[in-house]
Formats: structure tokens, sequence, C-alpha cells
């Protein structure tokens, strides 16, 4: 079984878009996965928040 060099040399370029398209597909999923990590913290900062506003809100009716 003899190999042709040229139809190894055929697929290079495939090999090297498959690569390039695994590296940017890695790199915007790791930049989804730290803007979804800001969102949580967002939301969980948000909800301290209200319930401070609550608490604050029944502090103050409270005392009429």
């Amino acid at each position: 079984m003899k190999i042709d060099i040229k139809f190894l040399f055929s697929f290079v370029p495939m090999l090297l878009a498959v690569g390039i398209i695994y590296g940017t597909l890695d790199t915007k999923v790791k930049a989804l996965e730290t803007k979804v990590d800001s969102v949580t913290q967002i939301q969980q900062d948000i909800a301290v928040i209200k319930e401070k506003i609550m608490w604050m809100e029944s502090y103050l009716m409270g005392d009429q």
C-alpha cells in the first residue's frame, strides 16, 4: 500500500481549519461562562439589596 504525499497534504488545510474553529469556539465558550458567572453574582446582589430594602421599609413603617 503506497500513500501519496499529495494526498496527505490535502488534509492539512482541513485540519488547520478544524483547529482554528475549535480554538475560537473554546475562547467564546470561556467568555460566555465568565459572563454567566457575572450575571449570577449580579442576581445574588440584587436579591440581597431587595431583602435589605424590604427590611428597611418594614422597619420605617413599623415606627409610625
